[in-house]
């Protein structure tokens, strides 16, 4: 599939992981599709993660997509109305963040991606009457089963080499049942309230260049990209749950008082 799980990759165990050498199921698709869609780069270099337009001035994002740092931070921009991480660069297609905000339950550092949210604070706002849009946030309870929609621009295999050029995806997964998702990769790192887990048909999901993308419910975001063992892996990939209390409560409070 499209590599959608950018935050596999990022887990201490994946160098221990099985070789993975499948493509995972997925599709090209248009940024036209996803205009709330954005990348994170650092320094002006792909930094393997994605995040979504909230309102014009904010981006919500993982918190391990920033290395938890909480406050103002430095050289990080976000592009929007990118199909492809080569395509050329438009200035008004660009933001410097100023000032990230993190969930206070994130510990950064451990094996442990509890509450793996943050909100990026831009410099000046993107003009939403052009190309780029806002997402809806659904902080509803999912239904069981419910089918959704991943999108990113991460790597299409597990370990590959990045691809400077790689170009938008999406593909469809499913939602796991809480314990079944406890059962099969729990014992790698917890799975907690404030997040959920989801797979899609012969083990479609993201990978690395994926995290703090969104996880869609038609056409509405209800998580975020976070962790999991491995692209493909057969085991479900983990993402923060926006509906849970605490993450609710952590996303109304940072849009009132910064958005």
């Amino acid at each position: 599939m499209l590599k959608l799980f950018v935050w596999l990759c990022l887990l201490h165990f994946l160098e221990g992981s099985p070789p993975q050498g499948k493509i995972f199921g997925g599709d090209f698709a248009s940024i036209a599709d996803y205009p709330h869609l954005v990348n994170l780069r650092h320094k002006g270099a792909f930094d393997y993660c994605g995040g979504s337009l909230i309102t014009p001035t904010c981006v919500l994002t993982a918190a391990h997509c920033i290395d938890g740092l909480n406050g103002f931070i430095n050289n990080v921009t976000v592009h929007a109305q990118q199909q492809c991480l080569g395509d050329p660069v438009l200035e008004e297609q660009v933001r410097t963040v100023l000032y990230a905000s993190v969930s206070p339950n994130y510990k950064h550092g451990i094996d442990n991606y509890d509450s793996d949210i943050a909100i990026l604070k831009l410099t000046r706002p993107f003009d939403i009457t052009g190309k780029a849009s806002l997402v809806t946030l659904d902080f509803n309870e999912l239904p069981a089963n419910a089918n959704l929609t991943i999108v990113g621009w991460g790597l299409t295999y597990d370990k590959q080499p990045p691809n400077p050029n790689q170009c938008l995806k999406a593909a469809q997964v499913h939602l796991v049942p809480q314990q079944e998702c406890i059962t099969g990769i729990g014992s790698f790192s917890p799975v907690t309230e404030n997040m959920f887990c989801a797979i899609g048909e012969n083990a479609t999901d993201a990978c690395k260049g994926d995290s703090g993308g969104p996880i869609l419910f038609e056409n509405r975001q209800t998580g975020i990209v976070s962790w999991g063992y491995g692209c493909g892996s057969g085991l479900p990939g983990v993402y923060t749950k926006l509906g849970s209390p605490a993450m609710t409560s952590f996303v109304k409070s940072v849009l009132e008082r910064h958005c």
